[in-house]
Formats: C-alpha cells, structure tokens, sequence
C-alpha cells in the first residue's frame, strides 16, 4: 500500500545538484518493492531466544529467524540468535500446542489488542505477519532509523521485524500495476502507471532479478551520493532512548525510500560496483564479529573505508558529477554523521 508522501523541500544551496542527481536515474520503486517488516503487537511476546526455546518446548515449526533494525549495518548483518513466533500458519492452534501455551501466559495482554477487537485477529496472532514470501526472498535490508545509510543484501533465511525496511525486485507486473495505481490516487496524480512499469521492467530485463543485481543497488544505495540525496529531503528523528542531539538520525522508510533514484549503468560499470560490495561486505561481516578492539579489527577499518573511497569514486562517475559536485556532497554527508 502506497502512504502519503510529501518530502521537505531541499535547500536553495543544494537544489541544482538534487535535481540533476534525481534526473540522472530511475525511481528506486520502479524496479523493487519498497515496505517495513512484520508487525508483532507485543514484541516480548512473540520475540523469543534459544533459552526460551528450550525451558518451553517451543515447536521449531512455529518459529522463524529474526533481525531487527540494530542487527543490520551497512553491507552486513549480524543474526542475535533471535526467533519470532510466525502464527501466519495453517491450523496454528492444532499444530503447535507448546507455543500456544507459552502465549496463554499473556492471553489477557494478547486479546486486548486492537487488531484482535477491530480487526478480528485471533488473541494469539501477530498483528501484521506479512506473508511468508515477502521475506523468503533474496532481498535488501536496512535499520527503520539510523546515522548513516546502512544498507545490506540478505539471501533469505531471515525474516524481518517493522524496524527494518526491506527491498525487493517485484513478483510481477499486476503487483507493481496495483502498487503505482494507488500512488498515484495518493500522491502524484499525473504519473503514467503503464510507462513507469514499462520503464522499470525493461532495465530489470536487462540487469535480471538476482543476486548481482542486489548487490548493485546495494552498493547505490550505500553510497556518499545516495546519502546526501536522501537526507535532503528525508525526516530527521531523535532515536529513543538517546541524548544525541536531535535530528542526528534519519528515518529509512517507506516511502521516502521509494523514489530514490536509480541510474542503471552499463555492465562494465556495474560489475565495477558488485565487485566492490562483494569485497567490502566479506570485510563487513568479519568485522562485526570483532568485539574486541585489535591489530585486525583495525586493519579491517582501514580496508573497507578505502574500498568505499573506491565504490564512492564509481558511483559518482556512474552519475555524471564534477569534482566540485563530489566535494559538496562528502562534505555534507560528513557533517551529518
């Protein structure tokens, strides 16, 4: 479902660059999908850790990995060992009865929700599960709120909770016609429904729906460009439970993800691209398992900030812009981190 979308103007100082950055590429929705993670009611509840597996019983069927927006980073995730109870299942109740004794320790909690008295959800069903299909799929992921953007691939295995928005190239035409049809009734009533779609789906003929072609958006979207781009516009918060000054994070939502734009480059540049998040993100994720600061978790810092030196340099190519367009766009994505 297309939300109301009304961005903030960008200031005088950067609305040349904007505007020659958005015209320079595609809406990111043209070819992907664009939505949050599952919606539980009671994240206590339904969120539950090996331990609690174990002591209860819990059937493994019911159960599906989970990450949340503070285990996603830029080019990697780190899975907390974190399982949801997925009630989006045929004769639930019938089928798994540990778990629904585990979950009638808050049935009074549970039944008072309002999606089970507006929405006639069952006392003991997640509020908003999403179907299985929009999560097992290889897909891009990203934290609801963050500094900086933190964008990932994930092949998958893992399910979502709303703290995350996640992208995907779309299943068919119909799902994107019915998509764009209420964007526009919501927000842009001059748009072109059949060309947009038109457009979208001739350069995900040419890129195809797979993993490469992930990694590429991945690494558009990871970008110092992107991120001057989309915080112009973007809604600034302050993260809960924080003394940072206000307006330090951003949220990275739908739809204010939508419209990013995307320039399809050629294939030699983008092979350029996945090359270099296919080697940034090997050091991303053995990065995040240093806890400890050493010599390597060292090393691996100074590695990855030259390769994104290198991936920053494409991509500012791939766009088209000047030295003095690149130098304005690191030094406003600087002071904002």
């Amino acid at each position: 479902m297309s939300m109301l979308f009304r961005p903030k103007p960008p200031p005088r100082k950067y609305s040349g660059l904007y505007e020659k950055i958005k015209k320079s590429g595609i809406r990111l929705d043209a070819l992907c999908n664009v939505y949050r993670g599952m919606w539980t009611g009671i994240l206590h509840v339904f969120i539950v850790s090996e331990e609690e597996i174990n002591e209860y019983n819990l059937e493994l069927d019911a159960l599906r990995p989970i990450l949340r927006g503070k285990d996603i980073g830029p080019f990697r995730y780190k899975w907390a060992g974190k399982w949801v109870i997925y009630t989006n299942q045929e004769n639930f109740e019938e089928r798994f009865p540990n778990v629904i004794k585990y979950l009638s320790k808050w049935k009074r909690v549970l039944e008072r929700r309002s999606a089970v008295w507006i929405y006639g959800r069952k006392w003991w069903e997640l509020e908003d599960p999403l179907e299985p299909k929009m999560f097992e799929v290889e897909k891009i992921m990203s934290p609801y709120i963050s500094k900086i953007n933190a964008f990932t691939y994930e092949e998958g295995k893992y399910y979502a909770l709303d703290s995350t928005a996640i992208i995907r190239f779309w299943f068919d035409e119909e799902e994107a016609k019915d998509y764009f049809t209420k964007w526009k009734e919501t927000n842009e009533k001059d748009l072109d429904v059949n060309e947009i779609i038109n457009i979208g789906f001739n350069y995900i003929k040419d890129m195809g729906k797979n993993k490469d072609s992930l990694l590429y958006l991945t690494g558009l979207l990871n970008s110092d460009l992107m991120e001057f781009f989309y915080k112009l516009y973007a809604p600034k918060v302050t993260k809960r439970g924080s003394r940072r000054t206000i307006g330090r994070y951003f949220l990275y939502i739908p739809p204010y993800l939508n419209v990013l734009p995307i320039r399809i480059s050629s294939a030699e540049d983008r092979r350029e691209v996945i090359d270099l998040v296919k080697k940034i993100s090997e050091k991303a994720f053995k990065l995040v398992e240093l806890e400890e600061e050493s010599d390597e978790k060292v090393a691996l810092e100074e590695e990855i900030l030259s390769l994104m030196a290198d991936l920053n340099e494409v991509v500012f190519n791939i766009y088209n812009l000047s030295e003095d367009e690149k130098a304005t766009i690191q030094a406003y994505v600087l002071r904002r981190r």
